[in-house]
């Protein structure tokens, strides 16, 4: 039995075996694949920014972690979307871990009301199984990056050539820090940083573009110099106005890897090879301050073909592409339900009253507002049939129906179904009769499977009888099982 829960990340044993789990489905075929560092991320979960909430879910197995996804949303701006990424290891693979993790996405994502789930990929060959799980579900590549590396130490010569070829810079002249910008240029690295978020590509990607200030640069900065040092290289005119930056990050618990981050040089300012000797110039920085890292990491954008340029001048290889992708979810509101089955195998269900006629469902209901599935589902039995008290449940089957008139407000409705096995009970909630029936509940019966299937009256899902069944003869299935209406 799969089970799919959030991490604590103060809970550093547990924190560790999830990010080796992660980090090694991440790395897995991939020749120079970059992951988030350990303290880096841990660090990122147990202190969180006030612009974006990050979760660590984990897919477990007799206490063990199989599979991991980081799940993110930013709290500010972009208020329709989230960000999953779901790794699970070469030897757990093929066994619905990964559709696992996605079901527990998609619930969440529906909770918070949004509606655009975004992923990355790195894909270093086709077919490669990132890309077909996430055909499979929908997504679809909306940008496309190269992948570059380039070792390190720097050649000396190559660096040597491209110094004598690229000439003087004139009209401009070049600044360089590591760690947090100085006070005298925070307003104007501010402005190069918001001018570099409308100005990089994106291609078909979802996103809404929030300028820079000081107090958000030097908010990120300090959040940011935890674990990486920063080395910038920033030019100006020479009359003070700024034309462009290039970006390096150290990461100071990581000794094999660099990142080449940004590099901007303003439109009006281009045609000079500035953006030339800003690399340059920081690579100097990255002479001095690094110390064992053997790799210099930096991504762009396929339709770049002047960076593209620049980047195989200075020796960088493409080792695979990095994709963006998106999917466009329905506007579904997340219900969390329980298949109570007692000790003679008979099986509670409610009767809803509609305009079309009874349907007979199992109990339950939609969530509230920060409910998780099993908070919500303690809520709803304890108001509509007063089971309470019984250890978390077995998660079986997971339903999304898009189609009119099942919530109002909503392109349909999440249903996660849960079973509860409980001795035998008299049905009595905390809802009287009359707030029950605003509800369109009518009434609650215990059904034994011989009249499940005999009925000739509609159930919801379709197929109860059946899927009752074989969860009866077969018992639980390791993952839910992806149910259609």
């Amino acid at each position: 039995m799969i089970l799919v829960r959030e991490i604590d990340p103060a809970d550093l044993a547990l924190f560790d075996e999830w990010y080796d789990a992660f980090r090694a489905g991440a790395v897995a075929g991939r020749e120079a694949a970059l992951v988030v560092g350990r303290e880096a991320l841990g660090y990122s979960l147990r202190n969180p920014s006030p612009l974006k909430q990050r979760i660590a879910v984990g897919a477990f197995e007799d206490d063990r972690v199989l599979g991991g996804m980081l799940f993110e949303y930013r709290l500010t701006d972009n208020l329709d979307t989230v960000e999953a990424e779901i790794d699970v290891p070469l030897a757990h693979r093929r066994r619905g871990i990964g559709t696992a993790l996605w079901q527990w996405a998609v619930t969440r994502s529906a909770q918070l009301g949004r509606t655009i789930v975004q992923t990355e990929l790195g894909v270093p060959s086709e077919p490669w199984p990132g890309a077909a799980f996430a055909e499979r579900l929908g997504f679809g590549v909306e940008h496309v990056e190269e992948h570059l590396v380039v070792p390190l130490p720097y050649d000396d010569l190559r660096l040597e050539e491209l110094q004598s070829g690229v000439g003087r810079l004139d009209g401009y002249q070049l600044i360089s820090w590591a760690g947090v910008c100085p006070p005298e240029h925070q307003q104007a690295y501010a402005d190069l940083h918001t001018a570099m978020d409308l100005d990089v590509p994106t291609g078909g990607m979802t996103r809404e573009v929030v300028p820079w200030t000081v107090d958000k640069l030097e908010a990120s900065e300090a959040r940011i110099d935890r674990n990486y040092l920063a080395l910038v290289t920033m030019a100006h005119t020479d009359a003070g106005e700024p034309a462009g930056y290039t970006l390096l990050y150290l990461p100071r618990a990581d000794a094999e890897h660099a990142q080449q981050d940004d590099t901007l040089v303003l439109r009006e300012h281009r045609g000079h090879h500035l953006g030339t000797h800003l690399k340059l110039a920081n690579l100097e920085q990255l002479a001095k301050h690094r110390t064992t890292q053997r790799f210099l990491h930096t991504w762009t954008a396929l339709s770049n073909a002047p960076m593209r340029k620049v980047n195989a001048r200075f020796g960088f290889r493409a080792v695979e592409e990095h994709r963006e992708l998106e999917l466009r979810l329905p506007h579904l509101r997340p219900a969390a339900r329980a298949v109570i089955v007692d000790e003679e195998e008979r099986i509670l269900l409610v009767r809803f009253e509609f305009a079309d006629g009874p349907l007979w469902a199992t109990p339950g209901g939609g969530l509230e507002a920060g409910e998780t599935l099993i908070e919500g589902l303690r809520r709803e039995l304890v108001e509509e049939v007063g089971l309470e008290g019984f250890p978390d449940p077995q998660h079986v089957w997971h339903q999304e129906v898009v189609a009119d008139g099942h919530a109002e407000g909503f392109d349909g409705v999440i249903n996660d179904y849960f079973l509860i096995r409980t001795p035998h009970f008299t049905p009595a909630g905390a809802m009287t009769p009359t707030e029950l029936r605003a509800e369109n509940l009518h009434a609650i019966q215990w059904w034994t499977l011989s009249e499940l299937e005999s009925h000739e009256g509609r159930f919801a899902p379709r197929n109860l009888p059946t899927l009752i069944r074989e969860l009866l003869e077969s018992g639980p299935p390791s993952t839910p099982t992806q149910l259609g209406l």
